[in-house]
């Protein structure tokens, strides 16, 4: 004998998985952030260092000087994708200095 079907439970279930779905989802796209390898995500997490230690004063560098103090930083390493580790540094880097100069960071970001 079939059993009789249950819209509402149906329903209650789909939504559940749904949004268990789009929860694991959302984990690995923001673990994804600050990079993919752990190479990658420590580079961010030292450039969002150096960012968030930048003097009171300063202004946000140039990429080009963000990749100078990249390569100043990850010399001592030695492996991995040095491409790889100057991007999340300089990502990082600007991360932490809009964390800790905000105010500075909206003033100069609308005069450009």
């Amino acid at each position: 004998m079939p059993r009789e079907f249950k819209p509402v439970r149906f329903f209650v279930m789909m939504a559940v998985a749904a949004f268990l779905v789009c929860g694991v989802t959302t984990f690995y796209a923001h673990r994804a952030v600050h990079g993919r390898t752990p190479e990658e995500r420590a580079a961010y997490w030292i450039g969002e260092k150096a960012g968030e230690q930048a003097p009171g004063n300063a202004k946000l560098s140039a990429p080009a000087e963000v990749n100078m103090i990249a390569e100043n930083y990850f010399q001592r390493q030695g492996s991995g994708n040095k491409q790889d580790w100057n991007l999340a540094f300089e990502h990082g880097y600007e991360e932490g200095f809009t964390k800790t100069h905000a105010d500075r960071w909206q003033k100069a970001k609308h005069r450009t």
